[in-house]
């Protein structure tokens, strides 16, 4: 991999969120197939703590993505439908139509705020609001977000 920027912790504890749930497993299990504690899974999603080379390698393997998403968000956010893990878990009754839609709008949601979250343009208006704002620029990201997710058809500019 080259030597790039230091990369966000938090914003790969948001990737290995979707890569979990796209895979349906628990933080346990996530940890286990990743061979580290529950804890140390656990503080990687929420952007504590490092990850060490050798396991941003073993993610990457074990579940079929680039270093560069995982690590820098740069590229398409793969295709986990073509990712078993070797195991097919039903995560809702197979008769349960109203869980298997929530299911598929819960995924819609998380792969959508993730690539509201990679765009440049929503990051450099985020950038100008909070110095604006003087507020975190992650707050105003989140302000964002959920006002493009409210008003999807609505095109963000900093004179909103």
């Amino acid at each position: 991999m080259a030597k790039r920027e230091t990369y966000n912790l938090t914003e790969i504890g948001v990737r290995l969120k979707l890569i979990r749930a796209r895979q349906r497993l628990t933080q346990a299990k996530m940890a286990q197939e990743l061979g580290i504690s529950l804890s140390h899974y656990s503080k990687l999603e929420v952007g504590i703590g490092g990850m060490s080379h050798g396991l941003i390698f073993a993610l990457c393997r074990q579940f079929g993505i680039s270093e560069a998403w995982l690590v820098y968000g740069e590229g398409e956010v793969p295709d986990f439908s073509l990712v078993t893990n070797g195991v097919d878990i039903p995560l809702v009754e197979q008769n349960d139509n109203s869980s298997r839609k929530l299911l598929a709008e819960d995924n819609s949601l998380i792969e959508s705020v993730i690539v509201l979250l990679e765009s440049n343009e929503m990051r450099e208006l985020a950038s100008q609001i909070a110095q604006a704002m003087d507020i975190p620029v992650t707050r105003a990201l989140a302000m964002l977000v959920r006002e493009k997710l409210r008003n999807p058809e609505k095109e963000l500019s900093k004179s909103d």
